[in-house]
């Protein structure tokens, strides 16, 4: 199932180019910053999960309008708690032209084993900034709040994650 999910998301971004006349295609990496909270009967618990780690991919910029693009993203995250696939899709607005403000939804799949009761898909709500720093050269950041909960089981028992990408783009196309 992960593969077919993955292989479909790659078919869509290698297709996107002929739907769109003002396309490109960065290479991305960066720092990772994964905060877990979980939480038994509405109570938090402090657990201290968080974790750093970094982040690779791939992004390309679609341009809607003159100032609105849309983003989509596939990266690989790494870290000490689990690897996971992020696939986002935020919205750009240029609010000069050198800054643009990053908002829409994305997908986390994680990679590894989960114990029962959890399940691997994430669904996120990301905002952020990105700040072009030449023509080929950008810095982003971004933050996901979850709006699931890995936790499917019953007991009361939320397990979700935040996450921030803070990480540089390289335009190759």
């Amino acid at each position: 199932m992960r593969r077919f999910t993955l292989l479909i998301i790659l078919a869509l971004l290698a297709t996107v180019p002929s739907f769109s006349q003002d396309f490109n295609l960065s290479a991305t990496a960066g720092y990772l910053n994964i905060n877990s909270i979980f939480k038994v009967d509405g109570q938090k618990r402090d657990l201290d999960f968080k974790s750093s780690g970094f982040f690779i991919g791939a992004q390309s910029e679609i341009a809607l309008t003159e100032k609105i693009d849309l983003q989509p993203e596939l990266a690989l995250a790494i870290n000490s708690e689990g690897d996971a696939i992020y696939i986002g899709a935020l919205g750009s607005y240029q609010a000069t032209e050198e800054f643009s403000v990053l908002l829409g939804p994305a997908l986390n799949v994680i990679l590894e084993d989960v114990v029962n009761g959890y399940q691997t898909l994430g669904i996120f709500l990301g905002f952020g900034g990105n700040y072009n720093i030449t023509d080929k050269i950008y810095a982003q950041a971004k933050y996901h709040v979850q709006l699931n909960d890995y936790y499917n089981g019953s007991g009361g028992v939320s397990s979700k994650v935040n996450f921030l990408m803070v990480g540089v783009g390289y335009r190759i196309l």
